[in-house]
């Protein structure tokens, strides 16, 4: 897997280095599409884990809605990173940090449901 993940990235680089050369204004799209390329290949391995954490969720009784919502802040964790790394390369460097204070943000608002179910949690540990 990290094979194919470096030698994505070398014909990437590769690429957007030609390209800046010659036409600097499809450097950028160069970029994105070595970016999916990349997560593109690594699905495969996220989709196995997943299904481990799913195996885990369902044998500790967790709600699986705690496990859904981890991933998703894990998601939006991961997009607005790649995002924002997209915006610096662009040269868009502020742009770049107000996205990864939004993705902050979104991650904070969606932990909120994390937090109440964990009160609940020891709570009722507490009461037993």
């Amino acid at each position: 897997m990290i094979f194919k993940l470096v030698g994505i990235a070398i014909i990437g680089v590769v690429t957007v280095s030609l390209l800046k050369t010659a036409k600097p204004e499809f450097a950028v799209f160069a970029t994105i599409a070595t970016g999916v390329v990349m997560v593109v290949t690594m699905l495969s391995a996220l989709q196995s884990v997943i299904l481990a954490f799913d195996d885990i969720v369902k044998k500790s009784g967790i709600d699986d809605s705690i496990f859904t919502a981890v991933l998703k802040i894990i998601g939006i964790g991961y997009l607005t990173e790649y995002s924002s790394s997209v915006a610096t390369d662009a040269g868009c460097a502020s742009i770049a940090q107000k996205l990864g204070f939004g993705g902050k943000i979104v991650i904070f608002l969606m932990s909120i449901s994390i937090v109440t179910a964990l009160i609940d949690v020891v709570s009722a540990l507490v009461n037993v």
